[in-house]
C-alpha cells in the first residue's frame, strides 16, 4: 500500500491511476493523516440474464421461418 500526499495526487494524477489499474491500493494523506484511499476495482461478475431467447420460443414458438428482412423486402415492395 502506497501513501501519497494531496498535493502529489494533484501534480501526478495519471500516474497514480496508472498505479491503481496496475492493482495497488492509494492512501492520501493530508498532514500524516489518512483522509481518502484509492483501490482498484474489483471485477464485478457478469449478470446472470435469464434465458430470453428459450422463453421466447416456449411462447411463441419457433416461428414460420421467414426472415423478418424478407418480410420488410415483401412489404415495401408493396408500397412502391
Amino acid at each position: 500500500m502506497k501513501k501519497v500526499t494531496v498535493g502529489e495526487v494533484q501534480h501526478n494524477f495519471g500516474r497514480i491511476l496508472r498505479d491503481v489499474d496496475a492493482g495497488e491500493e492509494i492512501q492520501i494523506v493530508r498532514r500524516k493523516q489518512v483522509v481518502a484511499r484509492i483501490v482498484p476495482d474489483c471485477d464485478v461478475p457478469e449478470p446472470d440474464y435469464p434465458p430470453f431467447v428459450s422463453r421466447a420460443r416456449e411462447i411463441f414458438g419457433e416461428g414460420d421461418g421467414v426472415p423478418p428482412s424478407e418480410l420488410i423486402e415483401e412489404d415495401r415492395g408493396e408500397r412502391v
